[in-house]
């Protein structure tokens, strides 16, 4: 899977043919999240549910957002440290082998009844069920819901320039593609990642051999914003042959109405 071309096709998809996973699929993507990790030693899983029975369909609530789904990734976490980061981290793996399936996807998390979820997994002590997703066949046409969705998103659709989400040095100098060299590509990928409302409220700063990586603080859905921001930014990294790890490092920058999350850290 190319990962570069792969996070610049995906797009978000409400509305499905109403058609369950073909076996061959839905093999594919139980071995692919069986083997995912999260990183930074997070405890998380995805399970792929099916919402049909033999008898009936299992009625899950999405709130209208989405129709024709029969099956779902869902994202379970053990509470911890940089949890929610890492546990989104790891669902963007699985949408983007969704994606690179030629599957839909949608991210949803405020938007559907946990309640109903919770009925279709096994949840320990202390797992959080935290995002979902169908996946599937996306639908032709479009319905009145996703219409009105598509055109409110087409209000937040466009991204932040380059300069403005990137920084060289401090927060009073932005970053320019060509001042970013190996790094121009991977931080356009963390451009294009998708975030609640397409707020994109991370940040990056970029000192020699270092980025550091920072959010806004915002209602439920910042940690994860950025942990598919830091996925897309390492996966581009690997693909394009650049060496580095993640690391919380005790000198950073601080910025205010900012909130440091963690380092990226060159390798030679």
């Amino acid at each position: 899977m190319n990962h570069i071309e792969t996070i610049q096709k995906r797009r978000s998809v409400r509305t499905y043919t109403g058609e369950p996973l073909r076996e061959e699929h839905s093999a594919q993507i139980r071995q692919y999240i069986d083997q995912l990790q999260a990183p930074f030693g997070v405890k998380a899983r995805i399970e792929l549910i099916h919402t049909k029975s033999d008898e009936e369909p299992i009625k899950l609530g999405t709130y209208g957002w989405v129709k024709g789904a029969c099956d779902y990734l869902v994202l379970i976490y053990e509470d911890a440290p940089l949890a929610e980061t890492a546990a989104a981290y790891m669902f963007e793996e699985a949408v983007l082998f969704c994606t690179h399936l030629g599957l839909g996807t949608c991210w949803l998390g405020g938007s559907f009844s946990r309640g109903d979820f919770k009925k279709q997994v096994s949840l320990g002590t202390n797992e959080k069920l935290r995002i979902v997703s169908p996946v599937g066949y996306p639908g032709g046409g479009q319905r009145f819901l996703e219409k009105y969705i598509v055109q409110a998103d087409k209000k937040h659709s466009s991204r932040k320039p380059f300069g403005e989400l990137f920084f060289e040095k401090d927060f009073t100098h932005p970053l320019t593609e060509d001042s970013a060299g190996k790094y121009s590509q991977p931080l356009e990928m963390v451009r294009l990642a998708p975030s609640a409302n397409n707020k994109q409220e991370w940040r990056v700063l970029y000192e020699e051999k270092v980025l550091h990586f920072y959010k806004k603080p915002y209602l439920s859905f910042d940690s994860i914003d950025i942990g598919i921001a830091l996925c897309h930014f390492e996966l581009s990294c690997r693909e394009l042959g650049i060496a580095g790890r993640y690391e919380v490092v005790k000198d950073f920058p601080e910025k205010e109405n900012l909130d440091y999350v963690i380092s990226w850290i060159q390798e030679e």
